[in-house]
């Protein structure tokens, strides 16, 4: 069972996010009945909700042009649970996995709002991830720097001593095979290693992955290969990026491995792959040693410390 790194880092850079960074502004709603919640991704959800102790708490951010925002559910019982972000809102069944992943394992998840689409007034909210301007210089996607943004999606993660954890939904294979997306095990990218994990049926499948970036080469991390070989045990495909000043693109997976700021895990799955995503949430995190609420109500990975 490994020890998940903390995200002691996430202090310093997140301090005083309360009411957000110069120039940004957040509010946060208190706690209320997600039954009540007027987002289509939660009317669709809200069979599932029914009966469960899921708070609903709606947070938005001003930061230049743009007014963001966030659908938060937490479990009331159990909060310091696995917390998902979820930046694409055309990607609901990530967002149906994540709600029975908050069900059945407490936590949380941060939700975009994009009124349905992937980009919100232009911005990919995937690609809005840089504190400055030299940083978000770096990135063709990002229109201009978001501390704002990074603090009021990473503040999340404050006191929590889990991964960060996203879940994306992806189009079916990808150019190069005759696909139509661009996530796959089997597209060759720069900077990035490819492990077929040892599993069978979905689990095989080319856009069903686990998408992991780090500073360093593999030859050079040994943590690193051994949490892969993990993952490709308990039959998890895994992409691996390393990440460096040339290839940052201001992805959250970027963000989180350029500032080392602890352990960060992608499940991608093709969209409507429902029941392949919800095994590969259920078996990254039995790998990881996070067991579900009817099997440990407390987990030592994400309980603060005394």
């Amino acid at each position: 069972m490994p020890a998940l790194r903390l995200i002691a880092l996430l202090t310093p850079l997140l301090s005083g996010c309360a009411g957000g960074p110069p120039g940004s502004t957040m509010t946060m709603t208190g706690c209320m009945d997600p039954q009540q919640a007027d987002a289509s991704d939660l009317r669709r959800n809200r069979a599932q909700i029914r009966g469960t102790p899921l708070c609903y708490r709606l947070q938005r951010l001003h930061e230049g042009p743009f007014h963001w925002t966030f659908h938060i559910l937490e479990h009331r019982q159990h909060p310091n649970g696995p917390f998902w972000v979820l930046p694409h809102d055309d990607e609901n069944t990530a967002f149906d996995v994540a709600v029975q992943a908050v069900i059945d394992y407490g936590g949380g998840l941060l939700a975009i709002d994009s009124s349905g689409q992937r980009h919100f007034h232009g911005q990919d909210p995937n690609r809005n991830f840089s504190r400055t301007r030299a940083e978000a210089n770096r990135c063709s996607g990002q229109r201009q720097p978001a501390p704002g943004y990074v603090a009021a999606v990473l503040d999340h993660y404050r006191g929590r001593q889990g991964p960060i954890l996203a879940l994306h939904n992806n189009q079916d294979g990808w150019g190069g095979n005759g696909g139509r997306g661009s996530i796959s095990l089997h597209r060759p990218i720069p900077a990035h290693d490819r492990y077929p994990g040892h599993g069978s049926g979905l689990l095989r499948d080319e856009d069903n992955l686990i998408f992991m970036a780090g500073r360093r080469p593999l030859r050079a991390d040994t943590r690193m290969r051994r949490e892969i070989a993990r993952l490709n045990a308990a039959g998890l495909n895994v992409v691996y990026k390393q990440v460096g000043q040339r290839n940052f693109d201001c992805s959250l997976s970027d963000y989180v491995a350029l500032h080392r700021l602890g352990d960060y895990f992608n499940i991608e799955a093709q969209h409507g792959a429902l029941d392949a995503q919800q095994q590969m949430v259920e078996r990254l995190l039995e790998a990881i040693g996070i067991a579900p609420l009817d099997a440990a109500p407390s987990s030592p990975f994400l309980e603060p410390p005394s």
